[in-house]
């Protein structure tokens, strides 16, 4: 009797224990990453290259989805109103925090419903014009528009993205009226910039570094806080005067709000492992995004800061949300 006993005890604690490391780790079902862009962008690339890397440590197959649509809003609902036991993830910008200031009425908080993992990396934004221009620098553009207020215009990818932001955070600090031209992406605006039917454009490196490169497009600017190594030669808004210039194109990680803090910070971890891999990191790099690894902390300071900032940016600029 003794013995059934003990083995009983036993039998439970074993029970026991399991179910306890089953409580501590996080689902066995896959982790679907929705990308909200096309395959075979930026975005969708570093999700890949990333994933296939967190597999191993995580102990579970990485699924990459792509859900287009909405500015990144599709993808960002799918994540916010899952189950909050780190089984979705989400890849994004600086669209989350500037979301609460561009559409009125979301089925969901950006800042509340999503809950940051981590950064990934960021790369600096660059303002340029055609070789033809006259502007060869920010304070002869800067001249121009206060010479003929309405005249220049600059290309978008529409209202609340980081093109759109940074050129009017410029307006706004040269105090200059100048016309948007939203177009549907960054290569149509390039291109708008190439053929002369707009004045400049605040463009991703990533994105221009080719035609900059190629002598088909001027660089005036930088928008990091250092020179970019790809273009030594182009000095940063700061040095063109304008002490507080300073904007990235940066990309992060969130999972579903309410998610556990113990199964974010494995999240967390694991993201930057991978993120300390010299294979990983080469792979990035060829994208133009540079690696900069933050955590869940710092990302979430980030976008609260960001959220301010940019909502002032937007109501100097009249955008009102929809």
């Amino acid at each position: 009797m003794q013995k059934i006993r003990l083995l009983c005890n036993i039998a439970c604690a074993t029970l026991l224990l399991a179910a306890a490391n089953g409580w501590a780790q996080a689902p066995s079902k896959p982790i679907r990453w929705i990308v909200p862009f096309s395959p075979g962008g930026i975005t969708d690339v570093l999700a890949r290259v990333i994933s296939v890397q967190l597999q191993p440590g995580l102990g579970q197959s990485v699924v990459v989805e792509n859900r287009v649509g909405a500015g990144g809003m599709i993808a960002a609902e799918i994540v916010a109103k899952g189950p909050a036991d780190g089984s979705l993830l989400l890849i994004g910008g600086p669209i989350i925090p500037t979301a609460p200031s561009l559409y009125k009425s979301l089925p969901f908080d950006p800042l509340r419903d999503l809950a940051p993992v981590a950064q990934i990396g960021s790369a600096a934004n660059v303002l340029v014009v055609a070789p033809e221009h006259p502007a060869r620098s920010v304070k002869d553009l800067v001249d121009m528009a206060r010479r003929s207020p309405g005249k220049l215009n600059y290309a978008s990818t529409g209202n609340g993205s980081v093109l759109q932001l940074s050129a009017e955070m410029f307006k706004r600090d040269t105090r200059t009226f100048i016309v948007q031209i939203p177009y549907r992406g960054s290569p149509e605006a390039v291109t708008a910039v190439l053929s002369g039917q707009v004045d400049f454009l605040f463009d991703n490196m990533v994105v221009s570094l080719p035609q900059i490169q190629g002598g088909k497009l001027r660089a005036l600017a930088v928008t990091s806080r250092e020179r970019d190594p790809s273009v030594p030669g182009v000095p940063t808004m700061l040095e063109a005067g304008f002490p507080d210039f300073v904007i990235a194109t940066w990309n992060g990680i969130w999972t579903t709000g309410g998610t556990p803090a113990a199964q974010v910070g494995r999240l967390e971890a694991e993201v930057r492992k991978v993120l300390a891999m010299p294979d990983v990191v080469a792979m990035i790099n060829k994208t133009g995004v540079r690696v900069n690894y933050l955590g869940s902390a710092d990302l979430a300071k980030i976008i609260k800061d960001e959220a301010a900032h940019w909502a002032g940016v937007l109501k100097f600029a009249g955008v009102n949300p929809e």
